[in-house]
């Protein structure tokens, strides 16, 4: 066998079984995936972005099956003003229903965390938390190259704002090597008023390290959906795995 085919076996050896609980992206950028976190692991997540956000999160892997979180964030941190701080912390729960070898990793959950501010006029925050969702995930790992592909897709019900209605999304996460990925995701928004109706289109670069850990760079909307001025917000995130 070519060292090709060699690298695609180790690559899928090491996300092997459910592709390694600890290794698995239980997000792909703000959609989950249908993976677990695992038994005993547990992983801290910081990002920064536009309007001097920090959105922080904390997931523990109760059981390999399930796993909860708490998030909470603030605006204008980074900057000059006073920061304007979410008025609750987010909560997240996720249990998987399905790991057959062979057929799609399928999971329910709960999300209570969106992003942006929390405009309490509108009782929501500026993007909707997902709410209820199920979602799908499949793994496909390339015969030739060190390549992993992971699609994940699901549906939502989000309790935020005045209109609340059922949404979808999609991802993709391409592992390239064991180190080295690509991000990509599409929220339809189809629970939102607010916006342009072109849907909320956003990509990353990640790059993985220490078995699980990984920073990432994200630029959002790249559709303009939010207002239309063409803007394309730039966050960077630190995700940091260990075992309790």
């Amino acid at each position: 066998m070519g060292g090709r085919g060699l690298g695609a076996l180790a690559l899928a050896a090491l996300w092997g079984g459910s592709f390694g609980m600890a290794q698995a992206d239980t997000r792909a950028i703000d959609t989950p995936t249908a993976e677990p976190l695992g038994h005993a692991y547990a992983r801290w997540e910081i990002g920064a972005g536009p309007s001097g956000s920090v959105l922080s999160y904390f997931h523990v892997g109760v059981f390999d099956r399930l796993h909860f979180g708490l998030s909470y964030g603030m605006q204008e941190v980074l900057g000059e003003g006073p920061i304007d701080a979410n008025p609750r912390p987010g909560v997240q729960a996720q249990v998987l229903l399905l790991d057959a070898p062979g057929a799609p990793t399928l999971a329910l959950g709960f999300d209570s965390q969106g992003r942006g501010a929390w405009l309490p006029d509108a009782d929501r925050f500026e993007g909707k938390s997902l709410g209820l969702y199920g979602v799908a995930s499949l793994h496909l790992a390339s015969q030739d190259w060190p390549l992993l592909t992971a699609l994940s897709g699901g549906v939502n019900y989000s309790f935020e704002g005045e209109a609340q209605s059922i949404d979808f999304f999609a991802s993709i996460v391409e592992s390239i090597g064991a180190h080295f990925g690509l991000l990509g995701e599409y929220d339809f928004g189809l629970d939102d008023p607010d916006d342009l109706n072109r849907g909320n289109l956003h990509a990353g670069l990640q790059w993985r390290f220490g078995g699980g850990s990984h920073v990432r760079f994200l630029l959002r909307d790249l559709l303009g959906n939010a207002d239309g001025d063409g803007k394309v917000g730039r966050e960077l995130n630190f995700f940091y795995l260990f075992h309790l």
